[in-house]
């Protein structure tokens, strides 16, 4: 790479940091958080410093919706660019003393130029992926505040006087009538987009057909790993969701029992949870498997993370295979 590009992007702002190929930081600009200024900067960078875009790496941080006019661009001008974890950058620039967006622009280039073997550069198919993303973090809100209605029906308004109670739980249900209306037809628009693309379609069919597996864990699972191109075993990926058991020991005095680690994806963590659940209680191998482990004496926990190991173990296969997933017989204990 001739260049390493660190952006550090906000609602209105978008902070460029520029490295030449030997890693010297040579400028940092802000610009508005907009498509025509993207597009000058990049001019006036050619003709100053001779960047060409293209024998560049681009590197930014997902922020959620506003990423979307720059992750468009740089699929449309075909520029390089890695969208890099947060947290991988954080642990690799160490301890921070000065925090603002023009550092933060300079550090993620110094990650980018650090780092640049392992990049996965960010394409069309990432993009339409980001889409579903979105409709997934919608549909999540939405059904958090239908919930949080329910509850005050079920307990906030209880310790209301009766007519203001009344008066509430009648808010709270229209409330919760509306959302159901627009959790279904946010549930149609993740559809139609996963019916939009042959290979997230295929993806989420061959999902769908693991005992356990619901819509929406097969969407997420889709979603979270690129169409699974981000993690390349059933360890990594158990990881990410944070169900994959670690060894907690120092030396010969101070050990602990194997532990997951915090450090997850919270969202794909419970939609596991709640499949293992399901499955430890509908008759299959699954279920058979938890009642032989707690008859061997394993706590209830320890056997459900189990199965959402193996439940990881069934997605990552069926995708590996491309092939729909085959139950196994169930034979008499």
């Amino acid at each position: 790479m001739e260049h390493w590009i660190g952006i550090d992007v906000s609602s209105a702002t978008l902070d460029f940091a520029l490295l030449d190929g030997k890693g010297t930081h040579v400028e940092s600009v802000q610009i508005g958080n907009d498509r025509k200024a993207v597009m000058k900067l990049m001019s006036q960078w050619r003709k100053r410093h001779g960047v060409d875009v293209g024998k560049s790496l681009i590197c930014l941080e997902p922020t959620g919706h506003y990423t979307l006019m720059l992750l468009s661009l740089v699929v449309e001008q075909q520029w390089p660019t890695w969208l890099a974890h947060p947290l991988d950058i954080h642990q690799a620039m160490g301890i921070k003393r000065v925090k603002n967006d023009k550092v933060d622009a300079l550090r993620i280039a110094q990650y980018a130029r650090t780092f640049h073997e392992k990049a996965r550069l960010f394409t069309a198919q990432n993009l339409k992926l980001d889409k579903l993303k979105h409709l997934l973090t919608r549909r999540l809100h939405l059904v958090r505040s239908r919930a949080r209605h329910k509850a005050h029906i079920t307990d906030l308004n209880r310790y209301m006087d009766r007519p203001v109670q009344a008066e509430f739980d009648r808010m709270d249900k229209r409330q919760i009538t509306l959302e159901d209306k627009l959790v279904s037809h946010v549930d149609e628009l993740i559809m139609a987009q996963i019916k939009a693309d042959p290979q997230t379609e295929r993806q989420y069919s061959l999902l769908r057909t693991i005992p356990g597996v619901g819509p929406q864990l097969a969407a997420h699972l889709v979603a979270i790993t690129d169409g699974f191109t981000r993690f390349t075993t059933p360890r990594e990926l158990s990881c990410h969701a944070g169900v994959a058991p670690f060894e907690r020991s120092s030396g010969s005095s101070v050990r602990g029992r194997t532990q997951v680690s915090h450090q997850a994806n919270k969202t794909l963590k419970t939609l596991l949870h709640m499949s293992a659940l399901v499955s430890v209680r509908e008759p299959g191998e699954l279920r058979q498997y938890y009642e032989r482990k707690r008859a061997e004496g394993k706590k209830p926990i320890l056997v459900v993370n189990a199965v959402r190991n193996k439940l990881v173990h069934r997605v990552c296969a069926v995708i590996r295979n491309n092939r729909p997933y085959e139950q196994r017989p169930i034979t008499a204990n």
